[in-house]
């Protein structure tokens, strides 16, 4: 699998975990609701900059949020 869908996946686990929907990452991110499912659902490969818009709408930094989407794609390709 690619890493734009392990990104999604794990925006998708953050997003649910914190209990909101689509709408609301999109609205705190700036971003269409289309596009964050796009994004979550592996179809769409955000930019650097929507990814930090996401990061920051997430309360996490870039760097953990593309960390977790590496490790997932690591984990996978291990087993």
């Amino acid at each position: 699998m690619s890493l734009s869908l392990h990104f999604g996946r794990i925006v998708k686990q953050v997003r649910e975990t914190r209990g909101w929907s689509q709408e609301v990452l999109a609205d705190r991110a700036e971003l269409n609701r289309s596009y964050v499912g796009e994004v979550e659902r592996g179809t769409a490969v955000p930019s650097l900059s929507t990814v930090a818009k996401i990061a920051r709408a997430l309360d996490l930094p870039v760097s953990d949020l593309l960390a977790r989407s590496e490790a997932r794609e690591s984990a996978e390709a291990t087993s």
